[in-house]
């Protein structure tokens, strides 16, 4: 068995974790705020699962009113010459939507980490064995800063008050249908 330490990362165990145990590996001294505010890539993955539904300002909100398909989500903005690249992916759902927006498009995603205080989530990293909870977020910036959170298995969750994909989800989609990208007709 090899055990690495990162350093800034809690030290690996050598004894096996037991199945469906939280491993958690955050960095407790990770910056909670950015100084830049120019983003050059966003990279969020993460599970949206109709099996369990999901919280939205605070109400549950199940299966049948979910206003996307199931599945797992990328989504990504990055920062070109004088505009900004989406892309939007939903692996069961099939759905992919690409395209140049632009780059004022960057700093309201920026707005919108700062309103939802999705720094505090930088240095997050917790795995388990069960099903539920995916993350994998990464947003860098021109300064060098970046921000980055992970979450897998159904033990890992986020604290709700700093994520919930439907924020970016619609955040996206809205980005999308206001430059003709978002497929027509699809509501979902």
């Amino acid at each position: 068995m090899v055990i690495m330490t990162l350093t800034g990362w809690a030290a690996a165990s050598a004894e096996p974790e037991p199945d469906g145990a939280v491993v958690d590996t955050s960095r407790r001294d990770a910056p909670q705020s950015t100084v830049s505010k120019d983003i050059v890539a966003f990279s969020v993955q993460f599970a949206w699962n109709d099996e369990i539904g999901h919280s939205e300002n605070g109400m549950f909100v199940p299966d049948a009113e979910q206003p996307y398909p199931q599945g797992i989500w990328r989504l990504t903005l990055k920062k070109s010459q004088d505009s900004a690249v989406l892309e939007i992916q939903c692996q069961n759902a099939g759905l992919r939507v690409a395209g140049t927006v632009p780059s004022a498009t960057l700093p309201a995603l920026q707005e919108l980490i700062e309103l939802r205080g999705i720094a505090r989530l930088n240095g997050h990293a917790k795995r388990d064995t069960a099903l539920g909870e995916l993350l994998d977020l990464h947003i860098r910036y021109a300064s060098g800063e970046r921000i980055t959170a992970h979450a897998e298995g159904g033990g890992a969750t986020l604290p709700e008050k700093h994520w919930n994909p439907l924020w970016f989800l619609d955040f996206f989609r809205n980005i999308a249908t206001d430059n003709s990208l978002w497929p027509a007709g699809n509501t979902e």
